[in-house]
């Protein structure tokens, strides 16, 4: 086989380049690490890793204070930049952390023409290295400016994401290719795990976003304690998780859009419409109960997949090598939210019963849903306010 086909050859290419990059930092330009995306090129037990980083990462550096990192800058704080990013930047293997054998710093060129589409970058480019080829490999990124808590996150602001493309190649050809997003609030991608890990991953990102939307919790309480029945929680959270599945879904693949300001009234809306019912003392069959609950869970499967959105949650299913068990992983993990929250208020109802009593249900199960319908007529006003401001 000639050399250049042999697997030797495209890494020898890719040393040759780190080693020019090394001798000559401050050559590099945009042409090389395209702004917002990042590559990691697995050969064996070699990562080779080319991306941009936002210049504001590195303020510290920035001496004229014009936002951007020029080759002087870089120079002139080289060791404590390329600290940062060995510490800020990092490749796990199986479980072992990859130790970075070159790394380089390098500015990006000032696109002067599109001064509005390019925010400051900086280039990276190295090489790391395990100690044998990995199977999974998990890279984390920490260099975001904006902080990764989302409740720190101004609503609205932009949020900064990167592109990245990660390959395995064997003898000079690429075997295995997946795209990821990261970004401030999705710092850690994992590749090349089995379709388990990605239902689980799935999951506790659907298990989070039930338990961190107070909307969604609301409506769960006002729903269930409008009536005991462990046959009857059963049906509607069932419905329930049907209905914002599908929706979800259909809008997480792009099928479905539907603007988040009209989506966050509708779930307020609905919240208001539970309580109500339940206080004006309105009795429904189950079955006609399910169908206001089918309709009210597509409402709130479009909640979920905006909020999803705006963390690049739903970029993340859809770059996803199995998107649709991602999408049921994600929903695994709304229902074993909802699950937690019957289960606790269960518990909380066995507690009540056995004090006062079950004559006493009427006083709390009234209570409750008169603090959902304002809470619901709270969000409802303030959402419909800021849709037309």
């Amino acid at each position: 086989m000639p050399y250049w086909l042999s697997s030797k050859f495209p890494r020898l290419c890719v040393n040759c380049l780190l080693g020019l990059v090394w001798m000559a930092p401050f050559s590099v330009s945009a042409h090389v690490v395209e702004v917002g995306h990042g590559s990691v090129n697995l050969v064996a037990n070699q990562a080779y890793v080319a991306m941009s980083i936002p210049a504001s990462t590195f303020a510290s550096a920035d001496d004229n204070g014009d936002g951007w990192l020029d080759a002087a800058e870089i120079k002139a704080h080289q060791e404590q930049l390329l600290s940062k990013v060995q510490k800020g930047l990092r490749l796990w293997g199986d479980g072992h952390r990859a130790v970075w054998q070159h790394l380089v710093l390098s500015p990006v060129t000032r696109d002067t023409s599109k001064p509005e589409s390019l925010a400051p970058q900086v280039a990276v480019i190295g090489l790391a290295a395990w100690d044998t080829a990995p199977s999974v490999v998990v890279l984390e990124h920490d260099l975001w400016q904006a902080p990764s808590d989302k409740a720190l996150i101004q609503p609205g602001a932009p949020l900064e994401t990167l592109k990245l493309r990660v390959t395995r190649s064997q003898d000079g050809q690429v075997v295995a290719e997946e795209v990821g997003l990261l970004s401030p609030l999705q710092p850690k991608l994992e590749f090349f795990a089995p379709v388990q890990r990605h239902i689980a991953n799935f999951a506790h990102h659907g298990f989070d976003h039930i338990m961190g939307g107070a909307d969604h919790l609301v409506f769960l309480v006002a729903l269930l304690a409008s009536g005991i029945s462990v046959r009857r929680w059963a049906a509607l959270l069932t419905a329930f998780t049907l209905a914002h599945g599908l929706t979800f879904g259909l809008a997480s693949m792009g099928w479905v859009t539907v603007s988040a300001s009209l989506v966050e009234p509708a779930i307020a809306a609905s919240i208001v419409c539970v309580a109500a019912l339940h206080l004006m003392r309105v009795h429904v069959a189950l079955r006609t109960e399910l169908l206001l609950v089918l309709a009210l869970g597509l409402v709130h499967g479009l909640g979920f997949a905006s909020a999803m959105q705006e963390e690049g949650g739903s970029q993340l299913i859809a770059l996803s090598p199995y998107p649709l068990w991602s999408i049921l992983g994600f929903n695994l993990g709304i229902e074993a939210g909802q699950g937690a929250v019957a289960l606790v208020l269960g518990l909380w109802v066995w507690g009540v019963r056995r004090i006062l009593g079950r004559s006493k249900d009427v006083l709390w199960q009234r209570a409750a849903g008169m603090g959902a319908l304002a809470i619901g007529a709270f969000w409802l006003m303030e959402r419909i306010v800021s849709l037309l401001s």
